[in-house]
């Protein structure tokens, strides 16, 4: 079973979102809503988690524990991820063990507004060369993992990039780590969580001290 996990806070349009991963992924799969909104969302379909800690690397976590499947998907709640790319996520998987959504290998493309794209810029490149990742884009948040790679890593996320953790981990104990490309778009509706704002530089700077935490193991 794949198990696809998509934190949220105040997206409008999960419904919408979870109709168009049920129309694109074929195989056996479950879709877990990890929601920290005020006012949780009425699911029409898929199962709803209310968050209990902070975060959306903690909210994968929470996910994580409620997911019946050998594989896990890790994908944002406001169609900047396109369920479409979950097929090609899952048939990579057959050769790798952790697969990254990247829109900096060939064939990927970044439609994000302009600033986010410097934040995205900056971040990738400080934390592969602090962390010696042959990855092209470390910052991504869409991503499928097998469950024995999850079961074998202890996470301590801090932040929203959790996937950066478990790529550098995985590839400490030897898994491989592959990329496929995908054309990242805006959001749909609702407002983003990390821009040029005073949430977006804290989480720069997140960013930055996970880096040099996992460099060191203190994560």
């Amino acid at each position: 079973m794949i198990s696809i996990i998509i934190p949220t806070k105040n997206e409008p349009l999960i419904n919408e979102l979870i109709q168009e991963i049920n129309r694109w992924v074929k195989k056996k799969h479950e879709v877990i809503v990890v929601d920290k909104s005020d006012v949780p969302p009425k699911l029409k379909m898929g199962r709803l988690i209310r968050q209990k800690s902070d975060g959306l690397g903690n909210a994968f976590l929470e996910g994580t524990e409620h997911a019946k499947g050998d594989t896990v998907v890790l994908m944002d709640g406001d169609f900047s991820h396109n369920p479409k790319y979950i097929a090609r996520l899952l048939e990579e998987l057959e050769h790798a063990d952790v697969v990254i959504g990247s829109r900096f290998v060939k064939g990927g493309k970044n439609l994000d507004e302009s600033h986010r794209k410097v934040v995205s810029l900056v971040s990738r490149k400080f934390a592969s060369a602090i962390l010696g990742l042959q990855i092209e884009d470390s910052m991504s948040g869409f991503g499928a993992i097998k469950r024995e790679v999850l079961e074998r890593i202890k996470l301590n996320p801090l932040g929203y990039k959790i996937l950066l953790e478990i790529i550098y981990k995985s590839k400490k104990l030897g898994y491989k780590i592959s990329e496929v490309p995908i054309i990242f778009q805006k959001r749909r509706e609702g407002k983003t969580k990390v821009g040029m704002s005073l949430a977006g530089i804290k989480e720069v700077m997140r960013i930055f001290v996970l880096t040099i935490e996992l460099r060191f193991g203190l994560r």
